[in-house]
């Protein structure tokens, strides 16, 4: 591996509220990679007073650990918080019970330097439990290496965090996370950096996701409102963004998987007529514009 003077540096953002529980071991999964150019941040958003000062003093422990705490904002700000302190030309994320495989880094930033399109580089994880021990077999991102995958993005959010190893310039060009989100909040910002960039899964495990009773991520419910509600949401997120640069099929596009999307929505979560009738009595009641827009696709046969 290339000298530390030649190597670029990554920064690495890890988000933290109200517990301090398994910070430790992410930390030392981070600060032992191979790839040793780091510097990390934990970005403390606004817990307690107690649980606060033993993540600080944990951080102290740590050479390459920079400690900030603010003000309760939600996750994506916090993330946004922590991009612009870092100096990396590269931006990794980590949840503070998450951890990673020691030589994440160092693969990812091997493909990085090979490919100089790809935007970002992903793998596959493993969960395990309050214990670490190994639940579910890998699951791996589905996405195509080398090419475009902004369409497969618009279907479904086909990128395990915490893998992703991002250029720090594209945060520069599609923008930092989405504030106004509480869940889904990666999934709308993958959803810009797919329409500029190639993605590159590495289609090995490259960190471990803990399954909890107390995960920060927020988890949806399943409820056939809130998807619709949460997908109206992206597509409407996604148009404002690229309302300037945008070409007819780009919008075409949106609204062809935006369609797609509802009609699976209504049959599978909606059998027999009377559900279906009592969902869009839901979303009249919820904003009748939301169920114009819906006719609207409905009658343009959009595919």
């Amino acid at each position: 591996m290339a000298s530390i003077l030649k190597s670029p540096l990554v920064s690495v953002i890890i988000t933290t509220y109200n517990r301090n529980k398994y910070l430790e071991e992410c930390l030392l999964s981070i600060v032992n990679q191979s790839y040793r150019n780091i510097e990390v941040f934990v970005i403390d958003d606004g817990s307690d007073i107690d649980i606060a000062k033993k993540n600080k003093e944990l951080c102290r422990e740590f050479l390459k650990c920079n400690y900030y705490y603010k003000e309760n904002s939600g996750q994506p700000d916090s993330r946004n918080y922590g991009i612009k302190k870092s100096k990396g030309n590269y931006i990794a994320f980590c949840d503070d019970d998450d951890y990673w495989v020691l030589d994440k880094l160092e693969k990812q930033i091997e493909i990085l330097n090979i490919y100089p399109k790809i935007g970002l580089v992903s793998g596959c994880i493993r969960t395990v439990d309050k214990n670490s021990t190994l639940l579910k077999e890998q699951q791996c991102p589905i996405i195509k290496n080398n090419i475009n995958n902004f369409e497969y993005l618009l279907i479904k959010n086909r990128i395990k965090s915490p893998t992703p190893l991002i250029r720090k310039e594209v945060f520069d060009k599609v923008g930092l996370f989405d504030t106004n989100y509480t869940i889904a909040e990666d999934w709308e910002f993958w959803r810009r950096v797919s329409y500029f960039y190639e993605f590159y899964n590495t289609n090995t495990v490259l960190a471990y996701v803990r399954i909890h009773s107390n995960n920060m991520t927020n988890e949806r419910t399943g409820d056939a409102l809130e998807s619709f509600l949460l997908y109206r949401k992206l597509t409407k997120s996604l148009i404002n963004w690229g309302n300037l640069f945008f070409s007819k099929q780009d919008v075409k596009l949106i609204y062809n998987i935006e369609y797609r999307i509802y009609r699976k929505l209504f049959m599978n979560h909606c059998p027999g007529l009377n559900k279906k009738i009592k969902l869009l009595f839901r979303i009249i009641r919820n904003d009748c514009r939301d169920m114009i827009h819906l006719i609207h696709l409905y009658f343009s046969h959009v595919k």
